[in-house]
């Protein structure tokens, strides 16, 4: 089973691009994203950790809210460090587990679909990584359509994440991403074929 990281700023298409090519026989698809929050809400003490680490600026009523949890981990580099020394062991952990379990379902292809995986060193578990790089004012322009907070938030979150220049050295591949979804689709095609050839 060949294990492939698609990563990409806010914006980028990333998950898109995960969507897509998880449509494809023997496809399976880890949204880290979606995985964290499903895991972080299942676990009490997940949350008691991030609770005594965050104060009750991250809860309503005791509870840890999640868009709370967001925008104090997003405010700066320390804390974003802080959440994700927590999180990331865990989801290491759920990689791993899914991982086995796609292998024994003979699936081909298993993807990773996050935004900071070498950020986390995911990239030290996986064959390759994709980038999936867009202009940066489309990137903003996405975010807002697609996520509802401010331009001033996306913007504080493309700060806080590895600059593209960066990503683009360390990435095994790279898709530009600046025209319409068909054209997205067409290039994905071809680096499915090539990638399982």
């Amino acid at each position: 089973m060949y294990k492939l990281g698609i990563t990409g700023g806010i914006g980028s298409g990333k998950t898109l691009t995960s969507e897509y090519l998880s449509q494809k026989s023997g496809v399976y698809v880890f949204n880290a994203d979606q995985e964290s929050k499903k895991c972080l809400k299942k676990s009490l003490s997940l949350q008691h950790k991030l609770i005594n680490i965050f104060g009750n600026d991250i809860t309503t009523g005791g509870k840890l809210i999640l868009s709370k949890l967001a925008s104090v981990a997003f405010k700066d580099k320390l804390n974003q460090e802080l959440l994700n020394g927590i999180m990331w062991p865990e989801i290491l952990l759920l990689i791993d587990k899914s991982m086995k379990e796609q292998e024994h379902k003979k699936n081909k292809l298993f993807i990773v679909d996050a935004a900071l995986i070498f950020e986390g060193k995911l990239n030290n578990i996986l064959d390759s990584v994709l980038l999936i790089r867009t202009d940066i004012n489309l990137r903003k322009e996405r975010a807002i359509k697609r996520k509802n907070i401010s331009l001033r938030e996306i913007e504080k979150r493309m700060i806080l994440q590895m600059s593209e220049e960066k990503k683009e050295a360390m990435a095994d591949f790279v898709i530009e991403n600046n025209s319409t979804k068909n054209q997205l689709f067409k290039k994905l095609d071809t680096f499915y074929k090539k990638l399982l050839k």
